[in-house]
């Protein structure tokens, strides 16, 4: 056993897996939703970083920069990221969030919490969230 495996070996894992579920359900026809959103001097303030397969969008990350919060930025990444969902055929939205970060956020948005792990870090949740679409 390794416990520090090569890239090279990752990347063989990984290519394995997805082998093994196109084998069983197809090609996931995976494609990134990448949104970014600048201020008036051109600097990022906010992204939303994800993607598509299968069906489904999911998000990785959605940040909007502290200075620029509750100003409906984070609202806007979210609406274009499902539009372009829809546009390309999604029928639902996945992502997690912790507990300090935003879960209020998105369940204002029609997001479900359909899980919820605890203690992740000490006293906090991590939460699993859908929507359809």
């Amino acid at each position: 056993m390794n416990d520090h495996p090569s890239k090279n070996e990752i990347d063989f894992v990984r290519e394995a897996l997805k082998q093994f579920n196109i084998e069983k359900v197809g090609n996931d026809g995976h494609a990134p939703i990448n949104i970014v959103e600048y201020d008036k001097e051109g600097n990022v303030i906010g992204g939303i970083i994800g993607g598509t397969y299968w069906g489904w969008m999911y998000i990785d990350i959605l940040w909007v920069h502290e200075n620029h919060r509750k100003k409906g930025i984070g609202s806007k990444l979210l609406s274009e990221a499902e539009k372009e969902a829809i546009r390309r055929g999604c029928h639902h939205v996945h992502l997690d969030t912790m507990s300090w970060q935003a879960p209020e956020f998105y369940i204002k948005k029609g997001y479900e919490v359909i899980g919820v792990l605890h203690d992740i870090p000490k006293a906090n949740q991590k939460y699993l969230l859908q929507k359809s679409l």
